[in-house]
């Protein structure tokens, strides 16, 4: 970790994110509010609470489960930055809509990580050394912000039974847990690689918080 740097972004970074945010938030919101915006055997009824709630409940999910991984690879003097898959946000919104909030294919993109630094020229290539614990403590970062925040919301809601509060921890019990599963390019393939007891912790306390988040809200 000797070539720390400091955490940054881009104004290419934050477009990204931001499109991101908004195709998940209007296709969740389908999902979640599905009952009133579908209701009575109108098409649809849309009022732009249901994008607000959502946008709170899966922004706070999906935002700082990248920043996590970002801020991690950071330290370890990777360039790490967000890019959304454009076709990936259409899927998601065009099949919440035509299923009538019943189904939505979620891939808004992922942060990219490159031994690599950006200069005013350009980007060059760096010597960074990463290995299988590096790259899977890179992968955790994710699903234990998502963790963080479930018990947060659990708390607002204890607090101030709001419904975007139930929403948003149950949402982000969800996300850790799918994205520990050790498939293809989940987060979970990373930590199964490199250690068995790391990624079998993490998904016991996921699929912990997650029914918490059931059962107390």
């Amino acid at each position: 970790m000797k070539d720390f740097k400091k955490f940054g972004t881009s104004k290419t970074e934050i477009w990204h994110i931001s499109i991101a945010l908004f195709a998940l938030a209007v296709a969740f919101s389908f999902i979640l509010f599905s009952k009133e915006i579908f209701h009575s055997g109108t098409y649809f009824y849309y009022s732009p609470q249901f994008f607000f709630e959502t946008l709170i409940a899966v922004g706070f999910a999906f935002v700082l489960h990248e920043l996590g991984h970002k801020f991690v690879a950071e330290k370890y003097g990777l360039w790490a930055e967000f890019r959304m898959w454009p076709l990936g946000l259409l899927l998601a919104v065009l099949m919440a809509v035509f299923s009538r909030g019943s189904f939505v294919f979620a891939a808004p993109g992922a942060t990219m990580i490159a031994p690599i630094k950006e200069t005013k020229k350009g980007f060059v290539m760096k010597k960074v050394r990463i290995d299988a614990a590096g790259m899977g403590k890179i992968g955790l970062a994710g699903p234990i912000v998502n963790n963080i925040l479930t018990l947060l919301f659990i708390g607002l809601f204890s607090f101030l039974p709001l419904h975007m509060f139930k929403i948003a921890a149950q949402i982000n019990g969800w996300l850790a847990i799918f994205n520990l599963l050790p498939f293809m390019i989940l987060d979970g393939q990373k930590v199964w690689h490199w250690s068995k007891w790391a990624w079998g912790g993490a998904m016991l306390l996921s699929v912990a918080l997650f029914l918490m988040s059931g059962i107390l809200i």
